[in-house]
């Protein structure tokens, strides 16, 4: 038979009915899909970055064949790095605290490798993303071509440098 601790009990006799469904709501949760909340936090940041890979797939395809479109490969590549480093936030923080565009940025964990820079390359990439997506001039997609190449290369240092820094800080991608 289980023992509670004092300290257990004192937590739960301390807590609010908020903390209390959020306490049922994990117990529920780990019950029902057999995993400890840890595992489905690396799950769900493993997926992110799965996703990430992606959309820089979806990238690499839009400045290709007869329908390439630079605005398209521009904006791909922006949520490739944005995925990326939301899914680096997530697991740092363990919680998606940092989903806003604005956010992101400043979520970047602090002992992430380059850190200032990334964080520079992802609002740079976020407004040209924006440019692309919002504004209809210029007109001449091949304007994002340059564009679009520079975010595309940006992405595929990224990916491997988030995958290294998850594994390290314990993530089971």
């Amino acid at each position: 038979m289980p023992r509670a601790r004092a300290q257990d009990v004192l937590l739960v006799s301390k807590s609010t009915k908020k903390t209390l469904d959020l306490f049922r709501a994990g117990a529920s949760l780990e019950k029902r899909t057999g995993y400890l909340l840890d595992i489905l936090v690396s799950k769900a940041t493993a997926d992110r970055l799965e996703l990430s890979m992606a959309l820089l797939l979806a990238a690499k395809a839009a400045t290709t064949g007869g329908r390439r479109s630079f605005r398209s490969a521009t904006s791909r590549a922006y949520y490739s790095m944005y995925h990326a480093l939301r899914a680096t936030a997530f697991f740092s923080y363990q919680g998606d605290d940092h989903e806003e565009h604005s956010k992101l940025p400043s979520g970047i964990p602090a002992d992430f490798a380059d850190r200032q820079n990334w964080e520079n390359d992802l609002k740079n990439a976020r407004y040209e993303r924006n440019r692309a997506d919002y504004d209809p001039y210029p007109k001449n997609d091949l304007v994002f071509r340059s564009i679009a190449e520079q975010l595309i290369q940006k992405a595929e240092e990224l990916i491997p440098t988030v995958k290294a820094y998850l594994q390290k800080k314990g993530c089971r991608l």
